[in-house]
């Protein structure tokens, strides 16, 4: 099988899923709350064991969306901002799509099992790039305008019941208001710094220097890796709102593909990743005869470059300027 044929069956792939017999058996005796969550955390997906007191969660929201005859809601923040030190950002490159197909994948049996079927919403908290990482608004703007487009040509190849979003925090909560909160907490995490211990302040100092816009020569360079730190910090702390975090709604599951202890269900990125694909770069790997999409780090792409031959394809429109051709990792 050739890259393009490979491709179009992997992002063009409509076919509903058809239900086994073993899924029907785990649906007419043990429920069809059982079959759900079953699903949810299915080892082929899931990249690493969810934690005891969300897996009590996962199944209360399922019984909640099941009383209520509403959609099994699937919630995945992301940082809707490409990492910028990658060569093909601002804008989405084959991580977004990938990531795309594997969720539908992912979720296209509880759609089949369930009439009610599946709600996917991304969740963009880009609003907080700016701040944190020095990433120029018109750089998330760029990626958003591709994301949600991507998402729009994804529409066509889901089930009836399937029903794909992109909402943003800053949809409901002002730019302004959320800075404003994390300077407060800011400066409450600033007191704090130095009372970390050495190896968590370099982890942070580590991921702020992956993620944030800066120059190493900048004689400023230490300052403005340690506000991007607390800028980050600060955010996750949700100092931002009073209410559940706008991926974390009553009725709402939801996936994580990094930093997900307690709070989500630890899903692969791609079917040979766990990297978060905003952060990443999508290849297509090569095990014997098969491909494997997959989204390699930074660190990643950079020791693997020489091995990578850039193909080109036809699916996407001009706008799509890094998918007129995939990158193919040779084994």
């Amino acid at each position: 099988m050739d890259v393009n044929t490979f491709l179009k069956s992997y992002i063009e792939n409509k076919a509903d899923y058809i239900l086994t017999e073993e899924d029907k058996k785990t649906t007419e005796f043990e429920g069809l709350n059982t079959f759900i969550y079953k699903k949810l955390n299915s080892s082929k997906y899931r990249a690493s064991a969810t934690a005891e007191d969300y897996v009590q969660k996962i199944k209360d929201k399922i019984d909640l969306c099941l009383n209520h005859e509403i959609p099994i809601h699937i919630s995945l923040p992301f940082g809707a901002t490409k990492n910028p030190h990658l060569p093909t950002a601002p804008a989405i490159d084959w991580a977004e799509v990938f990531n795309l197909g594997y969720i539908r994948e992912y979720l296209k049996p509880i759609a089949a099992a369930y009439k009610h079927g599946v709600i996917l919403e991304y969740v963009s908290v880009a609003v907080f790039e700016e701040k944190t990482n020095r990433i120029p608004i018109r750089d998330t703007d760029i990626y958003e305008k591709q994301f949600r487009a991507l998402s729009d040509f994804y529409r066509s190849y889901l089930p009836g019941n399937f029903e794909l979003r992109l909402s943003r925090v800053e949809d409901t909560i002002s730019r302004d208001r959320i800075n404003t909160l994390m300077d407060k907490k800011m400066n409450e995490l600033r007191r704090k710094w130095n009372k970390q211990t050495p190896d968590e302040i370099n982890q942070k100092i580590f991921r702020a220097k992956r993620n944030c816009i800066y120059d190493s020569a900048d004689p400023n360079a230490s300052e403005i890796l340690t506000e991007s730190a607390l800028g980050h910090d600060s955010f996750c702390s949700e100092c931002w709102t009073t209410e559940l975090a706008p991926w974390d709604k009553k009725y709402m599951i939801t996936l994580g593909h990094t930093y997900t202890a307690g709070w989500a269900i630890h899903v692969r990125s791609a079917p040979g990743s766990t990297i978060n694909f905003w952060s990443g770069i999508g290849v297509l790997s090569t095990r014997g005869e098969e491909y494997v999409p997959t989204v390699l780090s930074l660190n990643q792409y950079g020791n693997y470059k020489k091995e990578i031959t850039n193909v080109k394809v036809d699916f996407f429109d001009g706008e799509f300027t890094n998918l007129q051709e995939v990158p193919v990792l040779k084994s």
